[in-house]
């Protein structure tokens, strides 16, 4: 799958538009059927489980359940849109219509890391470890990783960064 397709990338000459999350629906669907997994497992030692244990593992299915549904539903489905014309960064979810999060030539983009792996996020350049957006799938050691990682680099980041000058100078005219 190439970088246009994993991030549904669209573009025009002074806006670029991605879904940050929906490379992970592929992994959502695994987390699904580890769901799947569980409560088979549950209902085959139901009788051999205390009545704690059924509750337990019962709220943890259901909370991963609902996890599920947000990711599929909501999450894959978050678009970031960088508009150089409007000097603005848009934020649109199933949720919230098109709203602006910040300006595009004070959006400053950088690594985040967490639990092994890492991401790119964005951030405003006061306040980007405050409040900041996660704008890439995740990314770890390896060469799969890397090969996903150089092409984010070259082609959204490079695009972004256009963007920004693009607006800054706009913004100077």
């Amino acid at each position: 799958m190439n970088i246009r397709e994993r991030y549904n990338i669209q573009e025009t000459l002074h806006s670029f538009s991605l879904n940050p999350q929906k490379s992970s629906l592929d992994q959502s669907w695994w987390f699904l059927a580890g769901i799947a997994a569980g409560v088979i497992a549950l209902l085959l030692f139901f009788n051999d489980l205390g009545e704690e244990m059924r509750w337990v593992i019962g709220i943890f299915l259901v909370y991963f359940l609902i996890h599920f549904l947000y990711d599929i539903q909501i999450a894959c489905k978050i678009r970031f849109t960088f508009d150089a014309r409007n000097n603005a960064v848009y934020k649109t979810s199933p949720l919230i219509s098109k709203k602006k999060i910040m300006n595009l030539d004070e959006a400053i983009i950088f690594v985040q890391s967490e639990m092994g792996s890492w991401h790119y996020a964005l951030g405003a350049k006061k306040s980007q470890f405050i409040k900041n957006y996660r704008i890439s799938e995740g990314f770890s050691s390896g060469r799969k990783s890397d090969e996903r990682q150089d092409a984010y680099e070259n082609f959204i980041l490079v695009k972004i960064g256009k963007l920004q000058e693009n607006a800054n100078s706009n913004r100077n005219n």
